[in-house]
């Protein structure tokens, strides 16, 4: 009896052990089932300008993110999308949860929000996308659409064939613009070379071309369209100023040229060296003291096959058409760029599931800084004869100083963590302004 006692106890503590383990397990399955239906991170789009609803789960790698433009989701929201361009002075989620990721998507030079180049303003920002280098998801080359485009030769005309005695134009010079009051004096500076050489000018700005009928209905909108591309290669020069002078602010006025096959008269960012194909693949207007001096050098270099081929390298050297690393090894490891036909390719979703992994995966102690967003407050102009300013750079820097004012009166506001309106802003704005204190 005692012994057949002992089994008992000993039966009962294996089934206790049993039955504690059985629980054990079912509590570890309970709580891996749970977790794989749990609801995904939310990422708040903050933008009035999204008229229309917006709520949908993004799948980003092995991460999943609702996106939404609903502000009544703000609570909850672990990331905020700031789109630059639509960005008002008066209207940010303040105040501002501490578990929230404020991020800026901002393509553009800083003319439509002048505060944005400021570190008062950029430090409140953990992830940016910007034409920088040295933001989080860079855009820098995004305007071209891939190596092979600027090797093709589907554009490519020869010297001989852009020469105007086989009844091509009578210009060996394009430009093609329709806005026309730039930071850079862009305008200023063409109508100046204007007096010195030919120039066929389409689009609104120094108009003196119409384009053929079948392209002039919606161009913007097609720049890089096969019939566009293949009207314009038939020209050995095209002038390419950028809007606003930025290191790294680099657009299709700089690479459709390249694209076609002729030859860029480039005016912006500081750094376009670092990018071009070669070492010779553009004339930098940086380079001539004026206007005068750039004609006389277009008018020789035009008549001069084996210089004038020596710019257009990345078209005829087929054993190394591109000897620039740095470009080879951004085409390699960019994450968007125009024309990407992928699926969810398009910039905005680009960014929403870059913003939603580092939501996700990324320690948030760093802040963005002036070199995410960089570009001078004093505008950089083409230089003109006898060092005239162009027409409209004092607006332009007007407004930087402006734009500065706001970033310092943001960071202060962002600061207090208290809710603010568009009034309070430009009354703080007023009376600075006035009194000279934004220094």
């Amino acid at each position: 009896m005692r012994l057949a006692g002992r089994y008992c106890v000993a039966l009962a503590v294996l089934i206790a052990i049993w039955l504690t383990f059985l629980f054990y397990c079912t509590e570890k399955i309970t709580y891996f089932d749970n977790s794989s239906h749990k609801d995904p991170v939310e990422i708040l789009w903050w933008s009035r300008d999204m008229s229309w609803s917006y709520d949908e789960e993004r799948h980003c790698g092995i991460n999943t993110c609702r996106i939404t433009n609903k502000r009544s989701r703000l609570p909850m929201a672990r990331g905020v999308l700031f789109y630059g361009s639509n960005m008002k002075t008066g209207d940010f989620p303040i105040p501002r949860g501490k578990h929230q990721v404020w991020a800026l998507l901002h393509e553009e030079s800083p003319r439509n929000a002048p505060f944005v180049p400021h570190e008062e303003f950029l430090r409140h920002f953990h992830f940016t996308s910007t034409f920088s280098r040295f933001s989080t998801l860079p855009l820098t080359t995004q305007y071209l659409p891939s190596g092979q485009a600027l090797t093709s030769r589907d554009y490519h005309v020869s010297f001989a064939g852009k020469s105007k005695w086989l009844h091509r134009p009578s210009a060996t010079v394009a430009f093609l613009q329709s806005d026309c009051d730039t930071m850079s004096g862009r305008e200023d500076y063409v109508k100046e070379l204007m007096k010195h050489m030919t120039i066929d000018s389409f689009g609104s700005c120094l108009r003196n071309k119409d384009l053929p009928e079948s392209l002039n209905k919606d161009y913007l909108n097609n720049l890089y369209s096969p019939e566009l591309m293949r009207f314009l290669s038939e020209y050995k020069f095209m002038i390419a100023f950028e809007n606003a002078a930025c290191p790294d602010y680099i657009t299709e006025k700089f690479w459709r040229p390249l694209v076609m096959g002729v030859v860029p008269i480039y005016f912006g960012s500081p750094t376009i060296k670092d990018w071009q194909p070669n070492k010779k693949s553009a004339i930098y207007v940086d380079d001539f003291p004026h206007p005068r001096a750039l004609a006389k050098f277009l008018n020789e270099l035009g008549d001069n096959q084996t210089e004038y081929d020596s710019y257009r390298s990345h078209k005829i050297n087929w054993r190394k058409p591109i000897s620039n690393q740095r470009l080879l090894h951004n085409l390699i490891t960019r994450q968007y760029h125009i024309g990407d036909s992928s699926p969810e390719g398009s910039l905005f979703q680009k960014f929403e599931c870059a913003v939603c992994n580092y939501v996700i995966n990324t320690a948030r102690n760093v802040m963005a800084n002036s070199r995410h967003y960089n570009c001078p407050m004093e505008p950089l102009y083409a230089k003109l004869e006898n060092q005239e300013e162009p027409q409209n750079v004092a607006d332009w820097r007007s407004m930087m100083e402006v734009g500065r004012c706001q970033a310092k009166i943001l960071d202060e506001f962002f600061v207090r963590n208290n809710s603010f309106k568009q009034a309070d802003i430009d009354d703080e704005l007023n009376r600075r302004m006035e009194k000279t204190d934004c220094q």
